[in-house]
């Protein structure tokens, strides 16, 4: 069977989708809803789709469109899923899923009751590297998990409309940067903390810019991350152990490579080294795996559950209180 697309927000993430559905053959980029007509498009006649629709809500009633890829910012998310999973579409949603964890209870409920798939387009979760990642941890190659450090962003000079730093689009440096070391901390330790603390350079801003997390697990771990739109930064990913360590290079969230380094190996030369091509550019994964589970399958190495989301979600929620971070009550709204 052949599972036929819409798309919702032909910006730049939605065209990274539109190359990885390519390579699959059991995909089809059907249709395109775009409220910038000529953005819209120029999407559809590069890509190949049949149909444009002016509006979401044409596209979402359009009877032919088997599910739905929405890549609008994320803070507004919410509204336009709801109205997906509300006309039985199933959703493969940007991350991340919501700008709180109330939204995405809501949408998980919504899921459930019409019987949608609703899988959160969560990237890394999806990826080979990871996967070998959590392997050599559970093998305890490096030991017992001690601890794990990541450092994700950029500068970024942008208009301050730019979704980035506009509070009206829930920027900053967290929801669009810092949810990738939450989430996939979550995946690698299959817990979510018992204790978080937070803060935020320059203080009193609209959005994060510099944002320090410290997460605590039942398990005794620690994960802590910077995330960041002010400084230039590593974007390595290392997970410690009373053996040895993991490390994934810069811009981690990738999932290019990963190295294994054991206590006793030479220490200019890592124990085992793996490298990961991918068919496209990484999104295929988590698209193949949103086909696989609408065709019935229970997918045995799916990675981002609803329970993961939402948890994922309380965490950023907890995150965003210990800074003080609000957003308008037009898009935290249920």
């Amino acid at each position: 069977m052949t599972y036929r697309w819409g798309v919702i927000g032909p910006g730049n993430i939605a065209q990274t989708f539109a190359d990885a559905l390519n390579v699959l053959p059991q995909g089809e980029l059907y249709a395109v809803a775009s409220r910038n007509a000529q953005r819209g498009q120029d999407f559809v006649l590069k890509n190949g789709a049949k149909v444009l629709h002016s509006s979401y809500q044409a596209l979402i009633d359009d009877p032919k469109v088997d599910l739905v890829y929405i890549a609008t910012p994320h803070s507004h998310h919410y509204p336009v899923a709801r109205a997906v999973l509300a006309a039985g579409k199933h959703l493969l949603l940007e991350k991340p899923l919501t700008v709180n964890a109330a939204q995405t209870r809501e949408l998980v409920k919504l899921a459930e009751q019409n019987n949608c798939v609703f899988q959160e387009a969560l990237w890394s979760r999806f990826m080979p590297c990871f996967a070998k990642v959590k392997a050599w941890i559970e093998q305890e190659r490096i030991g017992k998990l001690q601890y794990i450090t990541s450092q994700i962003g950029f500068v970024f000079n942008g208009e301050p409309s730019h979704r980035l730093l506009n509070p009206a689009l829930a920027g900053g440096s967290l929801l669009d940067l810092g949810v990738y070391s939450v989430s996939i901390s979550q995946y690698l330790l299959g817990e979510h903390p018992v204790g978080v603390s937070a803060l935020a350079t320059p203080v009193g801003e609209k959005v994060d810019h510099n944002t320090f997390v410290t997460l605590q697990y039942d398990s005794g771990v620690v994960s802590q991350f910077v995330s960041t739109i002010d400084a230039h930064c590593s974007n390595v990913m290392t997970i410690h152990g009373s053996e040895g360590y993991i490390h994934v290079p810069g811009r981690f969230w990738e999932g290019n490579a990963c190295s294994l380094f054991v206590d006793g190996a030479p220490i200019d030369k890592s124990f085992e080294t793996q490298q990961f091509t991918h068919q496209a550019n990484g999104f295929e994964y988590q698209i193949a795996a949103t086909m696989q589970l609408i065709g019935g399958s229970t997918l045995s190495d799916k990675r981002m559950s609803h329970a993961d989301s939402i948890g994922v979600m309380d965490t950023l929620d907890r995150i965003r209180h210990a800074l003080g971070l609000h957003y308008s009550s037009e898009i935290e709204a249920l």
